[in-house]
């Protein structure tokens, strides 16, 4: 017996375990597949129109607000409305003290009085009192230069008397120096021949001197006693006179040296002192020249001074008495139109001490009560945007709109609008003053989805699923730019006001509280609004003036509204670094439950197109995976116009075709999907089922399990 044989009990057992584990082995399986079965999602190719939007959060705010100011600055007396009332254009708001504008009025008054006096002296020309005055001014101008011309005649004859003196002073003194000089000329040779004299006499008297002792000497050397003694004697004594007169001879040669001496010095000063008073007279002489010079110039300067002004005497005189010029009366007729400007400008702002209302309207604020000083700051209105400063009268009524605008100052706009048959109140709605733009963040997402043609709800606004309907207004939508800013109409089915706004390019955000907190009494027209949302600098290029759009008020259940894109900034604005342009939404409807600051959300179309179109999960790299003769095929494929949702497929497809999705990660993943698309921001409207939004598509019928 074999060892299989010897335990059959084994063979039975291996056997059980792998029916088991076949039998497990199928389960799982068959589970498995049951799941994957389970998880597996398809969506229908099918034809429509795919939209792309984008939208923003922001809060209502009445398209026109008109922040009310006095022109002028003054002490307010009386106040006629209160906060909440319903006041017509021209009605009496409230005043201030008028004594300051009727003072001015006066003084206006008062100049133009004497500006008309002016005016007709200008025409009549010379009275005879002032011919009389103007003859007697020649007469004197006559006399002045006759006087110069005699005090010219005298200083030029003073000067000639002076200039005759001084040189008979300079020659006389000239004379009295040679004098002077040759006299002491004749005195130092009389001097010098004394001393000559004297030196030669010494001379003479030393040679008699030497004779004496030659003699004494002789005398002395004689041999007889008694006759030699005498002549000795007689030598000795002669030797001693001559000796004598030598000594006197010194002391006449020393005397008269000093004699020359004494007289040099005095010739000297002499001289000169002569000198200097010839110096001095020519002095005097050129001094004198001098002044005479410059008085006989100050006569002649004084001459022509007294010449040219009686010139001038007699030119004015020619003229006042000659006929007036053209220039001269017109002239004093502008003074007095300007005065009369003054006067009428004066009476415009004593008037503008009673404040009226410039539109119709209901009053929001009231700044100031009564006793207190307001500022004059005039009159300042703005929509949801600051606008470009005009002014525009608006009337209501239902059926078409008709604009016309023009522009002053390079951004002002005024324009009348006229709505259905229906007339309505009509005022004056200035557009300049500062709006308000609400923080909020914009949103862009697509989706895919058809729908049957809607029906509209809201007053004109028709919606479905993702996509949003044309607004159904009665009056059409017109748009008139003029001076650099827009003006725009909007005539409103249900017979409300037509709404005007102005928007320049360079627009600036700015509360409604700063509105009313800078304005005396503040009106908000309660018959239009407006919504200003920022939109990202990737979604505002695919926005334009006069896009239709839908705007969302969630505190009235999120009811929508039909609206119109109406401005675009043009500055930016940057927060925490993200850059953002402020887009204004007109409203084309009102609610009774309106309130200035609810949330709203704005959503306007920017994209569309219409063709195949899958959702955007079932193409991956270029291909869709496609069920065809019951397998599932890879398919490339053209796209087009792509959406967070669904993209248009321009070929490789074709409708009814069934594409597989990707699997979903828990059962419900049909529900997730079916709650995504239903409530995306990109649909696909038109015929056919298997779209968002009614009529029978997708998600509630014909769409994946």
């Amino acid at each position: 017996m074999s060892k299989s044989n010897e335990r059959p009990w084994l063979n039975i057992f291996l056997g059980a375990l792998c029916v088991g584990a076949i039998v497990i082995g199928y389960t799982t399986v068959g589970q498995a597949s049951q799941t994957s079965s389970q998880s597996r999602r398809t969506a229908t190719v099918a034809k429509g129109v795919v939209q792309s939007t984008v939208s923003g959060t922001g809060t209502l705010q009445p398209a026109t607000k008109v922040g009310v100011n006095f022109a002028a600055s003054g002490t307010l007396t009386g106040v006629s409305v209160s906060v909440g009332d319903h006041v017509k254009g021209g009605e009496l708001l409230a005043e201030i003290n008028p004594s300051s504008a009727e003072s001015s009025l006066r003084s206006a008054e008062l100049d133009l009085t004497g500006d008309e006096a002016s005016y007709r002296d200008a025409v009549e020309g010379l009275t005879p009192t002032e011919q009389h005055e103007a003859d007697i001014g020649a007469e004197q101008s006559r006399a002045s230069v006759k006087s110069a011309k005699q005090s010219l005649r005298q200083d030029q004859q003073t000067a000639k008397s002076e200039a005759a003196s001084a040189n008979a002073t300079l020659a006389q003194d000239e004379v009295s120096l040679k004098s002077t000089e040759q006299s002491l000329a004749v005195e130092a040779t009389s001097q010098q021949d004394t001393v000559n004299e004297d030196l030669s006499q010494r001379s003479s008297d030393e040679g008699a001197v030497a004779e004496a002792r030659s003699k004494l000497q002789e005398a002395k050397s004689a041999p007889s006693a008694g006759a030699g003694e005498s002549k000795v004697a007689s030598a000795e004594s002669t030797l001693k006179s001559d000796e004598s007169k030598v000594t006197q001879d010194s002391n006449s040669i020393v005397s008269a040296q000093n004699n020359q001496a004494a007289g040099a010095v005095k010739s000297e000063q002499s001289i000169d002192s002569a000198r200097n008073t010839v110096a001095n007279a020519k002095t005097t002489k050129a001094s004198t020249k001098l002044r005479n010079d410059q008085t006989i110039a100050q006569a002649r300067t004084s001459l022509a001074s007294q010449e040219l002004s009686l010139q001038s005497t007699l030119a004015s005189n020619e003229v006042k008495a000659a006929p007036p010029k053209t220039s001269t009366v017109v002239s004093a007729e502008n003074t007095v139109k300007s005065a009369q400007m003054t006067v009428e400008k004066a009476r415009e702002t004593l008037s503008e001490t009673k404040l009226y209302a410039p539109t119709e309207g209901v009053v929001a604020s009231i700044k100031d009560t009564v006793g207190e000083s307001v500022s004059g700051t005039g009159t300042e209105a703005s929509s949801s945007e600051k606008t470009a400063s005009g002014s525009g009268t608006a009337s209501s009524g239902a059926g078409s709109s008709a604009t016309s605008g023009s522009g002053t100052s390079g951004a002002s706009d005024s324009g009348t609008s006229a709505a259905g048959k229906s007339a309505g109140a009509a005022g004056s709605a200035g557009t300049s003053g500062t709006g308000t733009s609400s923080s909020g963040t914009g949103t862009s997402s697509s989706g895919t989805g058809t729908s049957s043609s809607g029906t509209g709800t809201d007053g004109g606004s028709t919606s479905g699923g993702g996509g949003s309907g044309a607004s159904e207004t009665g009056g059409g939508t017109i748009s008139s730019d003029s001076g650099g800013g827009s003006f725009h109409d909007v005539a409103d089915t249900s017979g409300g006001a037509a709404s005007s706004t102005g928007t320049t390019s360079s627009s600036t955000s700015s509360t409604s509280s700063e509105s009313s907190s800078s304005s005396f009494i503040e009106l908000v027209d309660v018959q239009g609004y407006q919504v200003v949302v920022p939109l990202s600098e990737s979604e505002i290029g695919n926005v334009h003036v006069g896009q239709i759009a839908t705007v969302t008020v969630e505190a009235l259940s999120g009811k929508k509204f039909a609206a119109e894109v109406v401005s675009l900034a043009v500055l930016s604005t940057s927060s925490s670094g993200a850059v953002s342009y402020d887009v204004t939404f007109q409203l084309d409807q009102v609610a009774a439950g309106f309130k200035p600051g609810m949330s709203a959300t704005a959503e306007v179309v920017v994209k569309q197109a219409e063709g195949i179109n899958v959702p955007t999960s079932a193409i991956t790299a270029g291909s869709v995976t496609v069920e065809r003769g019951g397998k599932q095929v890879s398919q490339a494929v053209t796209t087009g116009l792509a959406g967070n949702s669904s993209t248009i497929v321009l070929s490789g497809l074709k409708a009814g075709e069934t594409v597989l999705l990707p699997a979903s990660s828990s059962s419900s993943s049909g529900a997730s999907l079916t709650s995504k698309l239903g409530a995306s921001k990109t649909g696909t409207l038109g015929g056919g089922s298997g779209g968002l939004g009614g009529g029978g598509g997708f998600p509630s019928g014909g769409g994946p399990p």
